[in-house]
């Protein structure tokens, strides 16, 4: 009887390094089980000299070989980030990359892990996802890659990029699913107490966190949280006015001034974004999901969501939701405003 092969996932790490963009995708990748037996071999690739890898911090993982010592197959690469990352690097590196990745089945990065990729050419051609806080530096130094600065992770053939830090775990799952299926995955996901499993075309930075970043105003900055928890309820000027203990005209003014734009297009922009979210559960039905965000029935979600993201609920779960994972299929790309509020 012949001795399974397992599948290795090797780290390109460069030191130093983002400790989450490792540990993260490691923690997934060692609990994917097959026939009781862990599924896949973890390696992890210095891009230097010395058996260890270090972390922004100064802590130090050893185990490692540079990359250049390692002879054995690769199943799938990850290139990961952190300030070694973005940094120059040898040209011994990028000269391997370019031999080895036509033998490798899938190539990924975490965050700015993609400087690395791209630097050796092998982005060429590809959109391309990295933290949203470095998305101009890439696109400053490589002017010729199509860099998105929403998408979680993209996909493109067996490429594959991802946003900042906590983005590895959303890849890695996604990875996982691919191999072993989704109930693999879900288990994993469960275990690691991942309530939320984040499809790939879902944007780096929510509607509510991004607009509570901005907030000046301390009255204001608590609206997005309260509306979210209310968003099954009329929600008018008079109510959201009250929520921030103002008059409706001097809300009127502030809320002008903090989000400009209406009242009711936010708040669907937030029930359309709360939409998203449910429509990745296949088990809530459609009419459950517009009670609980506010629509007055099925329809008036239906035109909301291909007003605001322009697909219906259907092809959304299709595309991002469990049934399109159950189908083996991850988002290929980013799809590109008024209901009763």
């Amino acid at each position: 009887m012949t001795e399974r092969r397992h599948p290795v996932i090797a780290f390109l790490v460069p030191s130093p390094f983002e400790i989450l963009d490792l540990t993260g995708p490691v923690s997934v990748f060692e609990r994917a089980t097959k026939n009781g037996e862990r599924h896949y071999l973890i390696q992890i690739l210095s891009t230097r000299s010395g058996g260890t890898v270090e972390t922004a911090g100064g802590m130090s993982i050893g185990n490692a070989l540079k990359f250049s010592d390692y002879v054995g197959p690769i199943d799938t690469l990850i290139a990961i980030g952190g300030d070694g990352a973005v940094a120059e690097q040898s040209p011994e590196l990028p000269k391997w990359l370019q031999e080895r990745a036509p033998y490798i089945r899938r190539i990924a990065s975490i965050c700015t892990g993609a400087f690395i990729l791209a630097g050796a050419g092998l982005l060429d051609g590809h959109r391309v996802a990295t933290h949203w806080l470095w998305c101009d530096l890439f696109k400053n130094r490589y002017k010729h890659l199509r860099v998105e600065r929403d998408p979680i992770f993209i996909k493109e053939g067996k490429f594959y990029t991802t946003a900042g830090v906590t983005a590895g775990i959303d890849l890695s799952l996604a990875l996982v699913e691919e191999d072993l299926g989704h109930a693999v995955a879900a288990e994993i996901a469960r275990i690691l107490v991942l309530f939320l499993r984040r499809p790939g075309g879902q944007s780096q930075y929510s509607t509510l966190l991004a607009q509570q970043e901005e907030i000046e105003d301390a009255r204001m900055r608590d609206l997005p949280v309260w509306v979210k928890a209310h968003l099954n309820r009329k929600l008018d000027v008079e109510d959201l006015a009250r929520a921030a203990a103002m008059s409706p005209r001097t809300f009127m003014r502030q809320f002008k001034t903090q989000f400009d734009t209406t009242p009711a297009r936010w708040v669907q922009s937030l029930r359309v974004e709360a939409v998203m979210q449910h429509l990745e559960e296949r088990s809530t039905s459609l009419s459950k999901i517009a009670h609980m965000t506010g629509f007055r029935d099925e329809q008036a979600l239906r035109r909301a969501l291909r007003q605001q993201i322009g697909l219906t609920p259907n092809q959304y779960r299709e595309r991002f939701g469990e049934l399109g994972r159950d189908r083996g299929l991850l988002p290929e790309r980013l799809f590109e405003d008024e209901a009763r509020v």
